[in-house]
């Protein structure tokens, strides 16, 4: 789920589907008709299709990069921000904190799980995303269908 750190929204669900060996995705926000998917080198969203690398499509759906973290622009150059320090949290996940380049007072979070290497929370200028569940496909499963949100009821514990 995301939410903005101005607490102006309620929170919004969404699943992401990430096959990192055929480079592709899918991604559906609460709220939103249109899945946007980026598959055979091609981003498909709500304003059309265009054709950009893997690295590059999850700039539209940025809870998708959370799955493949490597890839989230605050690895420092182009990007603005830097790591400035890491700490373990209770054994396997470490916490990134990120500090932006031209003022150090403004910074971000990463919590990513060593055991498996996906980023779990993200606390950004802006906005939170959490990652509650994740499933990982077998390789003859299909492709979930488009998922029914459950209302939320409150704000998921954070438990290291």
């Amino acid at each position: 789920m995301t939410t903005r750190r101005d607490g102006r929204e309620r929170p919004s669900q969404f699943q992401a589907l990430v096959d990192e060996r055929n480079k592709s995705w899918t991604f559906d926000q609460q709220g939103y008709a249109h899945r946007d998917r980026y598959e055979d080198g091609v981003l498909h969203t709500v304003d059309g299709s265009s054709e950009v690398s893997f690295a590059r499509s999850g700039t539209v759906a940025s809870p998708v990069r959370l799955l493949t973290p490597e890839l989230l622009l605050l690895w420092g150059s182009p990007a603005s921000y830097a790591p400035v320090l890491v700490q373990r949290v209770r054994g396997h996940w470490l916490l990134f904190t990120f500090e932006h380049e031209l003022d150090p007072a403004q910074r971000t979070t990463l919590v990513i799980d060593e055991r498996d290497g996906v980023a779990y929370r993200s606390y950004g200028v802006d906005q939170v995303t959490v990652i509650t569940e994740l499933r990982i496909l077998e390789d003859d499963e299909s492709m979930p269908p488009r998922p029914r949100f459950p209302r939320l009821q409150e704000w998921p514990r954070l438990e290291y």
